[in-house]
């Protein structure tokens, strides 16, 4: 078993901040710094159910944020005008948040660079070695939630933060 040598957690983790970082500098070059890659997909996730209700609950739950984290992140785009809150006719305590014309423009130029920065990481990558990628990926994951939910059903420490 020689890939003990090597772990999984720390090669994720060192992936996932190079990808940051070369994507970062993708955004500054196209004049789009003053978003974060967290407000980036908060935006993806508004654009893509912009045909639908959301609430700032459901963003605390997609993305396992809390209330607080949420509401500063929601302010803030809202202040760079890419977001707005309206009320909903059936309920006048609930605000729906919402892209502006200008948070749809600035997403589809996230998503561009989303697109080159992935064809750039597919680059030498077989398909098969892409599925075997994917389906790995998906094994890590469902790992991952098991840990959680057991966490959970056995009351250790990490279940109040998993």
């Amino acid at each position: 078993m020689e890939h003990k040598t090597r772990a999984i957690g720390p090669e994720i983790h060192m992936l996932d901040h190079m990808i940051t970082k070369i994507l970062a500098c993708h955004v500054r070059a196209a004049g789009i710094d003053e978003i974060t890659l967290m407000h980036g997909w908060i935006m993806r996730y508004l654009y893509e159910n912009r045909e639908s209700d959301i609430f700032q609950k459901d963003i605390e739950k997609t993305f396992s944020i809390g209330r607080s984290t949420v509401t500063g992140i929601i302010q803030i785009l809202e202040k760079k005008g890419y977001v707005k809150r309206e009320f909903v006719e059936h309920d006048a305590r609930l605000k729906k948040v919402m892209l502006t014309g200008k948070g749809k423009e600035s997403h589809e130029s996230m998503e561009l660079l989303i697109k080159k920065m992935d064809g750039m990481l597919e680059e030498g990558i077989s398909e098969d070695e892409l599925k075997t990628f994917f389906n790995v990926t998906e094994k890590i994951r469902e790992n991952l939630e098991k840990q959680k939910y057991e966490s959970r059903k056995g009351g250790s420490a990490c279940s109040e933060h998993c």
